[in-house]
């Protein structure tokens, strides 16, 4: 597969946000990857209870990779609506992605609504909820009415709402139903339904962004 087929993206640790962790950061990400750019980084958590919250300095640190070219594209992770505005007050550049939580019982309406209204891209980690969503009854009914998997079912509903998705698998017959999102639909009724399957904080897999401070060793 040529380099151009493969859309590259890679995150910030959270032990990096300092300006010149950052860096170092991100050259040795290149090095890892053995190329001199990537198509898309990230900010993986806004951390905003440490570094005295200053995750704005660590999105300058990005601007700059952008403005060299090493990253064709910047965005954030887990940011909430509040994250947004401290970075579109405190700097010039506009994420071209949120990665956030997002799936039936967590469909997280505020932050995506905010991401479309600012022309931020919204994409969906966790998209089937690491698996909870599949048995649901509503999603297994939906699956048997259209002849497709509920793990099919649940991603072509993200498609059809806007988002981007990045379903995770290790398994070769998974990978294949994964690309096989696009010779059906689902109607109205279905996105519906399943939309009104979310649990919201409760429906959560993941930590709340706001509360979330952790730094691996």
């Amino acid at each position: 597969m040529d380099r151009a087929d493969v859309f590259v993206t890679s995150k910030l640790n959270n032990g990096f946000h300092e300006p010149d962790a950052a860096r170092r950061a991100f050259d040795g990400t290149l090095s890892a990857l053995e190329s001199d750019y990537v198509d898309l980084f990230l900010i993986h958590w806004p951390l905003p209870t440490l570094y005295d919250g200053d995750f704005v300095s660590t999105w300058r640190v990005l601007e700059e990779f952008a403005a060299d070219g090493r990253a064709r594209s910047i965005g954030v992770s887990n940011f909430q609506p509040a994250h947004l505005d401290r970075l579109a007050k405190e700097s010039s550049t506009v994420p071209a992605v949120n990665q956030v939580e997002i799936h039936p019982y967590f469909t997280n309406e505020d932050v995506r609504a905010y991401d479309e209204e600012h022309g931020i891209a919204t994409e969906a980690w966790s998209p089937i909820a690491q698996g909870k969503v599949l048995d649901d009854p509503v999603i297994t009914r939906i699956a048997e009415s259209v002849g497709k998997t509920p793990a099919q079912v649940a991603l072509r509903w993200h498609i059809q709402r806007g988002d981007i998705v990045f379903p995770k698998s290790a398994t070769p017959k998974r990978m294949k139903e994964n690309f096989e999102l696009f010779d059906f639909e689902l109607d109205d009724a279905d996105i519906t339904a399943m939309a009104d399957l979310d649990r919201g904080e409760s429906g959560r897999t993941g930590p709340n962004p706001d509360q979330f401070d952790y730094i691996p060793d």
